[in-house]
């Protein structure tokens, strides 16, 4: 199930860069946003890795975002982790008018 879900970045960590083992170099940056489930504030943690990762070079805590995951869990020595596997990021705040522009827009008539 693919979930599409708006909030607010809450957290947004530092890019982190690496090397697998298998040579390839990677990046990662973890986030956290704050969604409005029925009344409710919940929180959800992403881990963005390669494209995803570049729609984040201009966010802030603060930004209103977009994403589209997938919930899902793997089993590893027995113990179950769960992930959101994040397919897309999008920031949608507004773009900033200055005060002239929004007095051009206002017509006498």
């Amino acid at each position: 199930m693919i979930i599409k879900e708006k909030g607010i970045i809450t957290q947004l960590m530092p890019e982190v860069n690496g090397t697998s083992k298998a040579g390839n170099a990677y990046t990662i940056r973890e986030f956290v946003i704050e969604v409005n489930d029925e009344g409710y504030k919940n929180n959800i943690h992403f881990k963005a890795m390669g494209n995803t990762v570049r729609d984040l070079e201009d966010a802030k805590a603060g930004d209103p975002v977009e994403v589209t995951y997938k919930p899902t869990s793997r089993e590893h020595n027995g113990r179950w982790y769960d992930e959101m596997r994040l397919f897309s990021v999008r920031i949608t705040r507004q773009p900033q008018t200055t005060k002239e522009e929004d007095a051009s827009n206002d017509l006498p008539f």
